[in-house]
């Protein structure tokens, strides 16, 4: 019996590999398909030069303006603010956030109407046309609901144009007149001509109609306002991304003037409101000094008083002191009075605002302003808002809790004041009994003058104010300034490479894609590498992908590629002395594999013709009963005597042996003639004679057996053999072979399992074509 190698499993086990990427082998893979990644490329750059002529840049327009705070604002604005009727200060951010309002957008939408867009089409192809070169432009005059609608028309003459149903030049129109009403789905429109009519009669215009919201939504998200430097500037840009030049400038022009003209309102609207209260009570206070004065007339003229005695002057003089304190406080009180009934009118919004004048507390004046900002905004919204809405929730907390803290106030300052008040009359009443010498004449009409004086000053106090106030409604001056009308930002070449660089990426990509996809679904093991993942066996050899009539490379030496095969079991060979321990003879070498086609018979017989032509005694036993092919490979004939025979008591040894003539040194047993219980035969003493008497007269014996998943011969022969040569075919076996090939090696079914990997392609993996043909 052979005694197989003390050589174990353990000691010649490899490490897996765990490390999943390896980006030589990855770049071998994805190289070898590079025509692929080419036409992909080349469609992809074909579809970006396309896409590059049909679509229309877009360019970035750009304006800059200056934008104050209105604490910068000169003296007229701190008298509005004297009087507790100026607007707050606003910042800067706020009047950013007005520029980009959808309200200012939707504003500039449809006074340009820039819902309307204008197309010529020429050559099946259109181009865009601006109120500067459109030879018609189209005025709405009642819309329907739905304006998302597109018109064409050609233009027959100057007078005349045909509305068509669609792009179709075979396709009928309705005839009408320019300036003329028309019916249609989108509502009743007409048709200006401009003076561009007449180089575009004949020509087919396309007239698109778009919801104005819709627009105003395109615009506001391609709208960009931002301060340039927040900590040390004020100037603003206006940016917006349009694809007509011209459209996008007078966009952000009719913007800015927009902005200018609703702050220039806004602001006179409040000045106004100013006016009107300080004419209210200049009113009053001019019918009240008109009766001081003729109560003074009516009292020298009835009592003959043409001058106060000169005794009574000093007198007089503290008294008047006392009074005008005194009038100042009763002012003083009757403002607090106008502010307390203002506060507590039920309906504010139909009252005057009161004046804070002469108010000393400067939180007053504040929280009054406010409580009057508050009821505004809130008479604003009752105009499109229902009262019960919750909207009206905060600003109505807001307005409780500032009047709240305005009475507050006003009881402090009344109880001062009142205090003050009673002083005042305490010392005039002291006066008053100082002078009762004083002819009570005298007396009176002081008293009547001073009543006239402090009308009189009032009444010029707020005659003054108003003088001021009205310069402010005058002016037409705002917060901005502009520093650079739109203009036309010069494309950027980045932009017309981006189409490119996509394509660039695709055509990569998408071919990557599909390889990755192919390898991922295929089921076959397809590189070195997933053997060396999923099996802890060593790979002794790689073995081209051959295309040849002859089966034994050798026969065709000459040729380049056969060359390179020949190598490749030169290799092998060399590998199987080691393998064998560096025995001399008698090695025997079963080749076995997972199923049929892996090229186990192209191994075995090549691998004899390799081990003949170095000198070593070598035989082939052919196992494989059910599908024999050494007798065709070395041109041997079928009929002779084999295995079957031998093992079967009907041949000798010597009889079943054939000598291949090509081949010096290379014997042959075939498989013989077909017997039903060849496996039976196997197990027997007589296999073991042979292959001991075979070990005595040959340096190598190799055995070819049957698929292993098909029938189990391999297993049988294995304990009388040396070491095993296991062929895996790339792109043939499945790697759902691999788990059985692991069992047979972890249950060490087989003995010294080594790989021969067959089927290489040597460009797609790797290998370089080094060699060179001589002749």
């Amino acid at each position: 019996m052979c005694a197989q190698k003390a050589t174990t499993h353990a000691n010649r086990r490899p490490p897996l590999i765990d490390d999943d990427f390896d980006l030589r082998e990855i770049l071998v893979k994805y190289v070898y398909y590079w025509p692929v990644f080419l036409l992909f490329t080349i469609i992809m750059m074909i579809g970006a030069y396309a896409y590059h002529v049909v679509t229309k840049p877009v360019y970035d327009i750009k304006a800059t303006m200056l934008l104050q705070d209105d604490k910068n604002s000169g003296d007229i604005k701190s008298s509005l603010q004297d009087l507790g009727m100026g607007n707050a200060p606003k910042k800067i951010e706020n009047d950013v956030e007005i520029l980009q309002s959808r309200r200012l957008v939707e504003s500039v939408v449809r006074d340009l109407q820039l819902w309307v867009s204008y197309q010529v089409l020429a050559n099946h192809l259109k181009e865009d046309l601006y109120k500067d070169n459109s030879p018609v432009l189209f005025n709405l005059i009642r819309g329907s609901r739905d304006l998302n609608q597109r018109l064409t028309i050609v233009i027959l003459n100057a007078d005349k144009f045909l509305l068509k149903t669609s792009d179709d030049p075979e396709t009928e129109g309705t005839e009408y007149s320019f300036s003329s009403d028309v019916s249609t789905s989108a509502g009743t429109w007409q048709l200006t001509p401009t003076a561009n009519l007449r180089k575009y009669i004949g020509s087919t215009i396309i007239i698109n109609l778009t919801d104005p919201k819709v627009v105003t939504d395109n615009y506001q998200g391609s709208l960009d306002v931002a301060l340039k430097d927040k900590m040390e500037s004020s100037a603003v840009d206006i940016t917006v991304k349009d694809q007509i030049p011209q459209r996008g400038q007078d966009f952000i022009n009719y913007l800015i003037n927009l902005y200018n003209k609703n702050e220039i309102a806004e602001k006179n609207s409040k000045t106004k409101s100013t006016l009107d209260f300080i004419d209210q009570r200049l009113d009053s206070l001019s019918v009240e000094l008109n009766y001081a004065e003729k109560q003074v007339e009516q009292y020298r003229s009835s009592h003959g008083l043409t001058d106060i005695n000169a005794q009574s002057q000093v007198y007089l003089q503290d008294a008047q002191a006392n009074q005008g304190r005194l009038n100042d406080i009763n002012v003083q009180l009757k403002v607090i009075n106008d502010i307390e009934n203002y506060i507590n009118a039920p309906n504010v919004t139909d009252r005057a605002v009161p004046s804070t004048i002469n108010i000393a507390d400067q939180n007053l004046v504040a929280l009054v302003q406010s409580y009057t900002d508050q009821q505004r905004e809130r008479s604003r919204l009752l105009g499109t808002t229902p009262e019960k809405n919750p909207v009206f929730d905060p600003i109505n907390q807001q307005i409780a809790t500032t009047r709240a803290a305005i009475k507050e106030n006003i009881n402090n300052i009344k109880s001062s004041l009142q205090v003050t008040r009673a002083e005042l009359l305490g010392f005039g009443t002291k006066f008053r009994s100082s002078i009762e010498s004083i002819p009570g004449e005298d007396r009176e009409l002081a008293a009547l003058k001073r009543l006239q004086a402090s009308k009189e000053t009032l009444y010029n106090i707020l005659l003054q104010k108003r003088e001021e106030t009205a310069l402010s409604y005058a002016a037409t001056l705002t917060n901005a300034r502009l520093v650079d009308l739109a203009y036309v930002l010069p494309l950027k070449k980045s932009k017309a490479l981006l189409p490119f660089i996509a394509a660039l990426i695709l055509g990569l990509l998408i071919p990557a894609g599909l390889i990755y996809l192919r390898e991922t679904i295929k089921n076959q093991v397809t590189s070195r590498r997933n053997i060396e993942k999923t099996l802890p066996i060593p790979i002794s050899a790689e073995l081209e992908e051959v295309k040849l009539k002859s089966p034994i490379v050798t026969d065709a030496v000459n040729d380049k590629i056969n060359f390179m095969s020949v190598e490749q079991f030169r290799s092998l060979r060399t590998q199987l002395h080691y393998l064998h321990d560096n025995e001399n003879n008698g090695r025997v070498t079963l080749i076995a594999s997972s199923v049929a086609g892996e090229g186990r018979s192209f191994v075995a017989s090549n691998l004899g013709v390799a081990l003949a032509t170095s000198g070593k005694k070598t035989i082939i036993l052919e196992l494989n009963l059910y599908r024999p092919i050494m007798a065709e490979i070395f041109n041997l004939p079928g009929s002779h005597p084999g295995m079957s025979s031998y093992l079967n008591w009907e041949s000798l040894k010597e009889e079943v042996i054939q000598n291949t003539v090509t081949y010096r040194n290379l014997d042959v047993i075939t498989s013989g003639q077909f017997i039903p219980n060849f496996s039976e035969l196997l197990d027997r003493k007589r296999i073991e004679i042979l292959l001991d008497w075979l070990r005595l007269h040959y340096d190598h014996i190799l055995i070819d057996t049957s698929p292993l998943q098909v029938i189990g011969d391999a297993n049988i022969v294995s304990r009388l053999c040396d070491i095993t040569l296991y062929v895996i075919r790339k792109d043939f076996t499945s790697k759902s072979q691999i788990p059985f090939i692991n069992k047979l090696y972890t249950d060490q079914q087989l003995p010294n399992m080594s790989i021969v990997f067959n089927g290489v392609e040597q460009v797609r993996d790797g290998y370089k074509d080094y060699f060179v043909t001589r002749g």
